[in-house]
């Protein structure tokens, strides 16, 4: 069978499409000029969006530091330290109002709570590279790469103080300890004072072998008390030694929010050169399409 058998009307005839385009070339005119008048309109009306990128990374805490070495009596107090803020509660600190409220020292921000409810700042953990991007969303480009930096910063030093807590709080308990021990050092004192008394009216007595007994019973008493008080004044003593590194620990308190790079970087929505080639596009496929849509009436009329 010959190929080249095709049905007329399966053939695209670029001369009568050409004469059909001249015949309704107001239709196609007005429809691409109102097409395109609109959609400049919507493209210029609407404000363009930066959106500021800027990477930053949670260093370890001071647990995992070298300057940081914990011996056996330690481990006792750096359970305090597991309420260090980990990379994964930083998405969540950093979107409170602890942190936003910082922007208020921005010249350019009215209401730090306008930006906090806008939902117009982000925050990605990149789990491969063990960073963190947040993305600021504003009309002003410099605006959200401040904005950015300034979170950044707030949260810096957010994390910051809770740091210098934990050491506050563990610079407590050791405190708290040593007076422990202070205390049943003093009691001890007192009973081993107390048994003394009673040795020496039993010395005073018949020494009869009850007495005897008893006095022998009262020395035995004393010397555990002994024991117990050299053990925590034993105690007392690595107890200060610690209560001395951890105090100079706290002097060495650092901000652990580091950002990656100083500037940020940008992706931007409604781009208008890129939108505005989008509109004419459109606007003459509109134009076609209307063409063809009053040619196919014009044909069902004179029929």
């Amino acid at each position: 069978m010959d190929n080249k058998n095709t049905h007329p009307e399966d053939t695209i005839d670029f001369k009568t499409l050409f004469r059909l385009f001249l015949k309704r070339k107001w239709w196609f005119i007005a429809t691409v000029i109102l097409v395109l008048a609109a959609g400049i309109f919507y493209v210029f009306t609407k404000p363009v969006i930066y959106e500021a990128r800027l990477n930053f990374k949670l260093n370890d805490n001071y647990v995992a530091d070298e300057y940081l070495q914990y011996n056996d009596i330690q481990e006792i107090y750096s359970r305090n330290q597991t309420v260090f803020i980990e990379m994964k509660e930083i998405p969540w600190i950093l979107k409170t109002d602890l942190i936003f409220k910082a922007l208020d020292e921005l010249e350019e921000v009215d209401d730090y709570n306008d930006i906090l409810s806008a939902n117009v700042v982000n925050i990605d953990l990149q789990e491969d590279s063990a960073t963190f991007i947040l993305r600021v969303k504003d009309e002003d480009k410099k605006l959200s790469e401040k904005i950015g930096f300034k979170l950044i910063e707030s949260l810096g030093l957010q994390v910051m103080e809770n740091d210098k807590k934990i050491f506050d709080n563990t610079l407590d308990l050791i405190t708290g300890d040593i007076k422990t021990l202070e205390n049943e050092i003093a009691d001890f004192e007192n009973k081993i004072n107390l048994l003394n008394e009673e040795i020496s009216d039993l010395s005073k007595g018949s020494g009869n072998a009850l007495a005897l007994n008893a006095i022998e019973e009262k020395q035995g008493e004393v010397f555990i008390y002994t024991e117990k008080i050299i053990d925590n004044e034993y105690e007392i003593k690595k107890l200060e030694k610690l209560l001395q590194e951890f105090s100079s620990q706290k002097d060495k308190v650092v901000n652990r929010v580091e950002p990656v790079s100083k500037n940020a970087r940008f992706t931007v929505e409604n781009d208008r050169m890129i939108n505005s080639i989008i509109v004419v596009l459109l606007s003459l496929l509109t134009g076609i399409v209307v063409v063809l849509f009053v040619n196919y009436i014009y044909k069902l009329k004179n029929k």
